[in-house]
């Protein structure tokens, strides 16, 4: 069996539509159907059920997927060994990046990997936390950095290598002239009760995180007045001084019309983390893409008492 046409099948147990398995793997529809097609003529079984335009996996076609996805691991963790082996340090590493770890991290990342290994090739896509971990599983993306805010962690799954690499404190972002005074060095949450918030869209990691806060350590929900998961949209309304923002302290610092300040009496924290499949762990490339994300994380640390490394790893 072909393991392109088993990658195909694993897809679509992922997606649930022929159509979502051909856009994530960047082949035509008719393509996968195909191909599909010859796979279930390879194994002598039906794997795919169609109603009407809907398609499921038959129990055939389950138990493939399972192996599918073993036998994906494990050709990614023996070219990797291969690789090793032969000193091979070349490679293509696909990378998801949330934005604002982006900001703080990328460019002098990718200036890294340019002067310390010019033969690692690297795309990267701006996404979420959450879906660029189903990507990960899905060997669609190579390595994720993400944010995990405290305490709401991120599920982890066994085929998970895990990372952490910053803490960054998380800090209430308003406008230099938000205060008709002088400007305090902290906030205390419970005066913000009544105020407008800007923060992510319903579900995402930022929303859930303002609410949790507020209700755990404010006792109160927040008002959400303007919701955006572009963090530079979030720092022009903040800006505007018709809301504010919690923001982590990075991003906070490097946009002059904010001010940052920490939540008085309470420590508030994200971890902006690496991960990666455990298959594709010793991947040269893989490793010097992480090499450079910590090199450039430990250069933002220093003389900075916001933002601290995470020297040990943690493993998922």
């Amino acid at each position: 069996m072909e393991l392109r046409r088993l990658i195909m099948l694993y897809q679509l147990s992922r997606s649930g539509t022929i159509a979502a398995t051909a856009e994530a793997l960047s082949y035509s529809h008719s393509s996968v159907s195909a191909q599909l097609a010859e796979l279930e003529r390879e194994v002598g079984a039906p794997l795919l059920e169609r109603a009407g335009r809907s398609v499921s996996l038959t129990p055939a076609g389950v138990i493939l997927a399972a192996h599918a996805e073993k036998a994906m691991a494990a050709d990614e963790a023996a070219l990797a060994q291969v690789a090793a082996v032969g000193n091979t340090t070349g490679g293509d590493v696909r990378i998801t990046f949330v934005q604002t770890p982006a900001i703080a991290l990328l460019a002098g990342t990718l200036n890294r990997l340019a002067q310390d290994s010019p033969e690692v090739h690297v795309s990267v896509v701006q996404a979420e936390t959450a879906p660029a971990m189903d990507d990960l599983r899905a060997h669609l993306v190579d390595l994720v950095v993400g944010i995990e805010y405290e305490p709401l962690p991120v599920g982890r799954q066994a085929q998970d290598d895990r990372h952490d690499l910053l803490r960054e404190r998380m800090v209430v972002g308003v406008a230099p002239g938000w205060w008709a005074s002088t400007m305090p060095s902290s906030v205390d949450l419970v005066s913000l009760r009544d105020h407008a918030w800007a923060t992510g869209h319903l579900g995402t990691g930022l929303e859930s995180y303002l609410r949790n806060v507020c209700n755990r350590i404010g006792g109160f929900d927040p008002r959400i007045d303007h919701r955006s998961d572009d963090a530079l949209i979030l720092s022009a309304l903040v800006s505007s001084g018709r809301a504010i923002a919690l923001l982590p302290a990075l991003f906070a610092a490097q946009e002059p019309a904010i001010v940052g300040l920490p939540v008085r009496g309470v420590d508030l924290r994200r971890t902006i983390f690496i991960a990666t499949r455990r298959s594709a762990r010793q991947s040269s490339a893989v490793r010097a893409v992480r090499k450079a994300l910590s090199e450039t994380a430990e250069e933002l640390t220093r003389s900075r008492d916001d933002v601290t490394m995470v020297r040990a790893s943690s493993r998922g």
